[in-house]
């Protein structure tokens, strides 16, 4: 229907793309009839020949004779959270959403843009010579990488060709895949990857630990500073008035003054009751009244030790409570700090995430790629179609100028 096969008038019948052999013919051939049969062929069919069949032929040499061996290793691994959610099913699991997978998805992608980022080519260059390694001896010209000394972005988008990483959306499951010139490289490189992703987990993990507990950390730091400030100015304070508990001194100067004026109070009456009975200049008077007279001077500076305007009792215990109030304050912060910190610390871990490799990467043994006879009839079919759907559009406004 496309094109025409010309033959001589005693070899074939042509009615409208079909050929019909000449019944009236014999069995006799002109060998040489068939290289002018078949330029005939091309001659009339140039544009079919020339747009698909030229165009395969010479993809068919490439692959066929000149395109290298291409070694694929692949490796499958999965991102998780150390957090777990509760054993009952949430609503959104009973409605058929699974949230846990989107967070998942979203902490591989992390995973893999650092893969196909140009700080992995970076290192890839650095640690193992990614330029050599893409430019192996004995490979072909168009497959490898023309340049050997390439700037970033060319070695980065050669590279993306090169390494590819797709992730399942269903399962969270990463499947990177690595093609080389050789095996060895091939599973080198896969290996390589897997760790520099391990090792960007490990960063971040890092990173998201020490954001969360430094804060923690410094407010711990100051509160235990400011205790050891205070407790320090305590032990101070009693060296200075070589007294370890100014509190129980007071309570103990107290207790003396009540017991004093207790027996002041009894001499006083046993003085009264004895100044109607006998005289005053009797020796028992005056014993009775000495008694009076010390314990009104044992009261009197007692009471003075405890509240007088100098080095007293009061004054001492005032800066004494004042101090240990301080030190009381300072140590629930201390504390509430500290259980801050180790919230903190049980909240990061629980962030952490983590690596899983599900499939190691493989030695590859036998070359997958390129896929020769199927590319060279995906070409061919799309040539032929593309050819096809051109032949119909020109012959529609043809026979429309008609």
């Amino acid at each position: 229907m496309f094109f025409r096969v010309l033959l001589p008038q005693n070899e074939r019948l042509f009615v409208h793309g079909i050929i019909f052999p000449n019944p009236k013919n014999g069995s006799r051939r002109d060998p040489r009839g068939y290289w002018a049969q078949l330029w005939g062929i091309m001659q009339a069919n140039r544009m079919f020949f020339g747009i698909v069949v030229l165009p395969t032929l010479i993809v068919a040499l490439y692959y066929g004779l000149v395109a290298s061996d291409q070694y694929e290793s692949s490796a499958d691994f999965i991102v998780r959270r150390s957090e777990t959610t509760s054993g009952g099913a949430d609503v959104g699991q009973l409605l058929g959403f699974n949230f846990g997978a989107s967070q998942t998805s979203s902490d591989a992608y992390m995973v893999q843009e650092y893969l196909l980022s140009h700080d992995a080519v970076a290192r890839l260059q650095t640690e193992d010579n990614l330029t050599a390694v893409f430019r192996r001896d004995g490979t072909d010209w168009i497959s490898r990488l023309w340049w050997a000394h390439p700037a970033p972005e060319r070695l980065l988008e050669y590279y993306r060709k090169q390494v590819n990483i797709e992730q399942d959306s269903t399962t969270g499951i990463v499947h990177l895949t690595v093609h080389t010139f050789r095996p060895d490289d091939s599973y080198r490189l896969g290996s390589q990857l897997l760790k520099m992703g391990e090792e960007q987990i490990n960063a971040i993990n890092d990173r998201t630990y020490k954001d969360n507990v430094a804060s923690s950390e410094r407010e711990l730091a100051t509160a235990s500073k400011q205790l050891a400030d205070v407790q320090a100015r305590l032990t101070n304070y009693r060296r200075g008035q070589s007294d370890v508990d100014p509190e129980t001194t007071g309570r103990t100067q107290l207790s003396m003054v009540t017991t004093l004026t207790a027996s002041l109070v009894q001499a006083r009456a046993h003085l009264q009751a004895m100044s109607g009975a006998i005289s005053h200049s009797s020796p028992q008077y005056q014993a009775v009244a000495r008694q009076v007279a010390a314990l009104e001077a044992q009261v009197a500076g007692q009471n003075a030790k405890i509240s007088g305007p100098d080095h007293s009792v009061a004054t001492r215990l005032s800066d004494y409570e004042e101090l240990v109030i301080q030190r009381e304050q300072i140590a629930k912060v201390y504390a509430a700090t500290a259980v801050r910190l180790e919230q903190a610390k049980a909240e990061a871990k629980r962030k952490q995430l983590y690596l899983i490799r599900v499939v190691q990467p493989n030695m590859p043994v036998k070359s997958q790629f390129p896929k020769r006879i199927a590319t060279v009839f995906t070409v061919f079919a799309a040539l032929f179609f593309a050819y096809a759907i051109g032949w119909l559009l020109w012959a529609g406004v043809k026979e429309h100028s008609l």
